[in-house]
């Protein structure tokens, strides 16, 4: 037990200095890890998000190309009514068409007076029964397009119907045409967003019926009504926003799951209902990393603070038995005799005195107990005799010259009478008559504790500097100049240096990336000011390699609270930046054909027309559409339909400029943006690449090689009022009329002969 004072016991205060550390520490990693997990949680909402407006904007472009093509329809029905040809152009609509697996043209009975599918045709089916009939037959209104809750078709396919109604010469209701869309167009649309295995993503009508979801793992879900309360699809639509993102416990499942959704309702159509899209992951797949960050963390804490305290227990066993033998010795001082008194009161050590003869005179406890004589075996002893002869040549120099009148003081390591090793430090003082000296004093002074401490601390020392050399993060200190003091191997290898003695004295700022170097002079300024902080850069290594640094940098302070420097915790992060360029790559690529998507390459249109009509020049868009693509796929497997669409987007590259932008914007859609490109050479850009494509073939496994050709539709820019949604419109209705003209050719927007 020790016997200070609580309040003065310094072994209670060196315990409160460790456990405040340790509390400031530990509240250091854990605001650390809460930041980390907020990071994490806001990156994967809006990945998430970005996914769903993906799908979002397909399905709208979708819609509108419906909406479009049943207007149109609807035009030319009094003209065509009646007309045995209407069923043959109503399945070449459809074939335009690849997300319309069904048009039928009911009238006022619900009796079906054509449609593409010959196996409704002349059955006297009537659908008046049909929610896509019903509402319009209600709610008559020539302007809405009405939007069914998913149900099963006559022909068996779990199917959402969009309708028109056709009205009459006073509007009256007439009849309508109804488009079933076909879930296999959108499933590689709602699978091409999942970067993830856990991901599941969705397509659900607007009274909360689920249509379609991915993986097929799930399918048994399509159909129920999630219009349930406490329900993801009920919090959505209760928020009245167009987008939200809950963390959620899934009715169905009981997963917990991040979940994005978004109402599908472009502003310029008039739906009677929206559709909705969601994309989800699993909670625990997303903080996965994080949770394994934590454990390590906690870890290292545990581990950091045990050694600690070990080290702390440690040392204050030793300054204990410091203590208990510097009180032992201060009782043997009091101890001696009278006339020695005024040298020995202060000195924990061994006094003695020997004469110019060399034979000892007084030798106090201390002198006897080291070398384990009495004080008879001591009194008038010759100084060889106790040291021995091999100890008494090493010390004669220092002794022979203190009988000359000079001061000796030297340190020396001594066997003890009980044969451990000490350490001394020696004080040879002449005892001067006048000028005549008539032997000296000895102050031995035992250093055995200092030693064994000081090389103790040299062992932690030594230790630690193992440590900080096979840490896996770098480890720096830089003078407040932002000079390097001292780097280990972690850090050498970061920044390309083969060693210390290379980089030290050197200017860290100096491999810093140029775009980063003023942030890397300002955190080294500011921990100069006593602030902590951390930092993101890029470096160029003394060998020329790039790598991202993650910086933790702390300041280095003396004894006296005085800040000496700057102290840094790397870590090399350029993988993690890899992976999130990648990500970022793979969220602009169509990854069947490697091409731009359609959100990606709508940017780079927009960018090029905004170019073009800040600066002038010609630009030029058209839109290219596989013939006859359903077919293959029916004929051949949605795998050859996939290297079909891979060897377009190959003949594309291939073909065009690299100043071209070319994109993948639906199934077997294309677009292709021109600059500096007028409507002669679009033209003859477009004939080219149709008949380059026309040309080529794609080798199937156990068949002849198979050929397919594309439909082109052509515009150019006129005016400055133009937007991407407008040439994109015009190009689409030149393919259009390009498909009307039998396919295979270039149509030119607003030439009535393509």
């Amino acid at each position: 037990m020790s016997s200070y004072p609580l309040k003065h016991n310094p072994f209670f205060a060196q315990w409160l200095v460790l456990g405040v550390a340790l509390l400031l520490l530990g509240g250091v990693a854990g605001y650390d890890l809460y930041l980390e997990r907020g990071r994490i949680q806001r990156q994967e909402e809006e990945r998430l998000l970005a996914m769903a407006r993906v799908i979002q904007e397909n399905v709208e472009h979708n819609l509108d190309s419906v909406n479009q093509a049943l207007e149109d329809l609807r035009k030319e029905l009094p003209a065509r009514l009646p007309d045995t040809n209407l069923n043959q152009q109503l399945k070449t609509l459809t074939d335009a068409m690849p997300s319309v697996r069904t048009i039928n043209i009911n009238d006022a009975t619900g009796a079906i007076q054509a449609s593409n599918r010959a196996e409704l045709v002349g059955k006297n089916l009537n659908f008046n029964q049909r929610e896509y009939f019903k509402a319009p037959f209600q709610h008559p209104d020539a302007a809405m397009l009405f939007v069914s809750p998913p149900f099963r078709t006559t022909l068996g396919v779990f199917s959402i119907v969009v309708t028109r109604m056709i009205p009459g010469p006073k509007g009256e209701f007439v009849g309508v045409i109804a488009a079933g869309l076909d879930p296999q167009y959108f499933e590689p649309l709602l699978d091409s967003v999942r970067y993830a295995p856990d991901m599941v993503v969705s397509l659900h009508h607007g009274d909360g019926i689920l249509y379609m979801i991915l993986p097929h793992e799930r399918d048994g879900l399509v159909g129920r009504n999630l219009a349930v309360p406490g329900s993801p699809f009920t919090l959505h639509k209760e928020s009245g926003q167009a987008a939200t993102v809950f963390s959620v416990k899934m009715l169905a499942s009981g997963e917990e799951r991040m979940l994005a959704q978004r109402t599908i309702q472009p502003a310029r159509l008039k739906m009677d209902k929206s559709l909705g899209v969601a994309v989800s992951r699993l909670l625990d797949d997303i903080y996965a990393p994080w949770l394994h960050d934590v454990q390590v963390k906690v870890g290292l804490f545990v581990l950091t603070s045990l050694a600690l305290s070990l080290g702390l227990i440690a040392y204050q066993r030793r300054q204990r038995q410091f203590f208990l033998k510097e009180s032992e010795t201060a009782k043997a001082i009091a101890a001696s005799e009278q006339f020695m008194r005024v040298l020995t009161d202060n000195i924990p050590g061994m006094v003695g005195y020997w004469t110019s003869e060399l034979r000892c005179r007084f030798a106090n406890k201390a002198y006897l107990e080291w070398f384990g004589k009495t004080v008879e075996q001591m009194r008038d002893i010759r100084i060889q005799d106790l040291m021995g002869e091999t100890l008494f040549r090493k010390n004669e120099p220092y002794m022979r010259a203190a009988l000359r009148g000079e001061r000796q003081d030297f340190e020396r390591t001594l066997i003890k009478a009980d044969g451990s090793t000490g350490y001394t430090w020696a004080h040879y003082i002449p005892d001067m008559d006048g000028k005549q000296v008539k032997g000296f004093f000895v102050l031995v002074s035992d250093i055995t504790q200092l030693k064994q401490a000081e090389m103790a601390l040299a062992q932690s020392e030594w230790k630690l500097k193992t440590i900080i050399e096979t840490a896996p993060e770098c480890v720096k200190v830089l003078a407040p100049d932002g000079t390097l003091r001292q780097m280990n191997r972690a850090g050498l290898e970061m920044i390309e240096a083969d060693t210390e003695e290379q980089v030290v004295g050197a200017k860290m700022a100096d491999i810093v990336a140029s775009e980063y170097r003023a942030a890397f002079i300002a955190l080294n300024e500011r921990v100069n000011q006593g602030e902590a902080g951390t930092l993101e850069f890029e470096i160029v290594g003394l060998k020329g390699g790039h790598h991202w640094l993650d910086t933790h940098a702390v300041p280095v302070r003396d004894v006296n609270g005085q800040i000496m420097g700057l102290l840094g915790v790397t870590r090399d992060i350029t993988e993690h930046k890899q992976v999130l360029q990648e990500l970022e790559r793979l969220s602009q690529t169509d990854s069947l054909t490697s091409l731009a998507n359609r959100r990606h390459f709508m940017t780079l249109a927009e960018q090029e027309l905004s170019r073009a009509l800040r600066y002038g020049g010609p630009l030029s868009l058209f839109m290219m559409d596989i013939d006859h693509f359903k077919n293959i796929n029916d004929t051949y497997g949605h795998q050859t339909g996939d290297q079909v669409l891979q060897r377009l987007g190959a003949l594309c590259l291939e073909t065009l400029r690299d100043i071209d932008s070319v994109g993948r914007i639906g199934g077997e859609e294309f677009a292709v943006v021109l600059p500096h490109t007028d409507g002669e050479h679009a033209l003859e850009v477009a004939e080219r690449l149709r008949q380059t494509i026309a040309r080529a073939e794609v080798v199937l496994e156990h068949s002849l090689p198979l050929s397919f050709t594309v439909s082109i539709g052509v515009t150019t820019l006129l005016g400055a009022s133009a937007n991407i949604d407008t040439l994109i419109g015009q190009a689409d209705s030149a393919l259009y009329q390009a498909k009307r003209a039998g396919r295979n050719r270039v149509w030119v927007f607003g030439n009535s002969n393509g």
